[in-house]
């Protein structure tokens, strides 16, 4: 084993960190969304064979036919009114392949980042030294803070292999985004996706929120990606103290904008790397096997950590990229194994 990649293993395994839960309940909604969102990230992964179409719906040839979330309406009763709008598909030294779709039955804008699975994707992973944050909105970021709408992110610094995303994120995903609102201003944006994906949809949804957008960016699996000071902007940026306050007030999660993780017990990639910090509120999955239903979900919300118990599989060994691999890492309330049936 590499000795940074040992290193980081000891990190994970040695530190002790302690959580607590906010009992606020999983409603059927809540649940129903997790699963549909956890199942547009997935279908991400068909972009590496080319199998999701620009300008056709789910269910007329816009992804692979051997997946029933494109297919079955009865799985997916809306997919026959979700359109794939843009295919952003990650060039040669590039990270950032994913998809944007409109679901016109649930009114929501879909941006879903695909997961681990080039060996671009695998050097960024463990590219971990921190470097200061700029923002690719950089007009629209220092507007902002002249207006006093937000501070500088002072002293900001983030996981080098992620910040790479924002040198290649174009702006066709924004001008898309934007014309599809101007037509349908009341839909809801939701930026999603799973490992990878998750920190590249973090990266993304920071930049719809500079460029005035109120997105629900909703990550499975994410790894840390942010130092405690951006880690703190990036939450005053999201509103998440005021979103967990309105959430314990009225007894329910306001689920319709901020910055949601969703962690599952026993995967240690939301634990590594160790220096850095989630932003977010958190919810946990406590069952480790298929299927998780509402009941196995806590809500932990915002100042929760995982546990040792949380995110150590018992025996794990080898190395840190073994991990990506695993059950555990897998195992979001469907098997995450790239273009396969959902």
């Amino acid at each position: 084993m590499p000795a940074r990649l040992f290193i980081l293993y000891l990190f994970v395994v040695l530190t002790p960190v302690v959580h607590c839960s906010s009992n606020l309940p999983i409603t059927p909604y809540i649940y129903e969304r997790l699963v549909y969102f956890i199942k547009a990230s997935s279908i991400s992964s068909c972009i590496s064979d080319n199998l999701l179409l620009v300008n056709k719906t789910f269910n007329d040839g816009g992804c692979p036919p051997h997946i029933n979330f494109c297919n079955d309406e009865i799985i997916n009763p809306t997919a026959g009114q979700t359109v794939i709008e843009l295919v952003l598909n990650a060039k040669k030294g590039e990270l950032g392949s994913g998809y944007l779709a409109v679901d016109h039955g649930k009114k929501v804008v879909i941006l879903a980042f695909r997961g681990s699975t080039t060996r671009q994707d695998w050097f960024s992973d463990f590219e971990i030294y921190p470097v200061n944050y700029s923002p690719l909105c950089v007009k629209e970021y220092r507007k902002l803070i002249e207006e006093g709408k937000i501070r500088e992110c002072e002293g900001c610094k983030m996981h080098r292999g992620f910040l790479r995303f924002t040198e290649t994120l174009g702006m066709d995903v924004f001008k898309k985004m934007e014309s599809i609102l101007e037509s349908f201003p009341e839909y809801r944006i939701v930026v999603t996706g799973h490992s990878l994906g998750a920190a590249l949809a973090s990266l993304a949804g920071i930049e719809l929120k500079i460029r005035g957008f109120d997105p629900l960016v909703l990550t499975f699996a994410t790894p840390k990606i942010f130092n405690s000071e951006m880690k703190q902007w990036v939450d005053e940026l999201f509103e998440t103290d005021a979103i967990e306050k309105g959430s314990i007030l009225k007894n329910e999660i306001q689920f319709r904008k901020g910055y949601f993780r969703v962690v599952h017990t026993g995967d240690s990639i939301p634990m590594v790397p160790p220096f850095y910090h989630p932003a977010g509120l958190e919810m946990f999955i406590n069952k480790v096997g298929l299927p998780q239903n509402a009941e196995d979900i806590e809500y932990r919300g915002k100042n929760n950590r995982l546990t040792l118990k949380d995110g150590f599989r018992e025996g794990m060994s080898g190395l840190v990229e073994d991990w990506l691999h695993v059950y555990e890492h897998r195992a979001y309330f469907i098997d995450v194994v790239g273009c396969s049936e959902l």
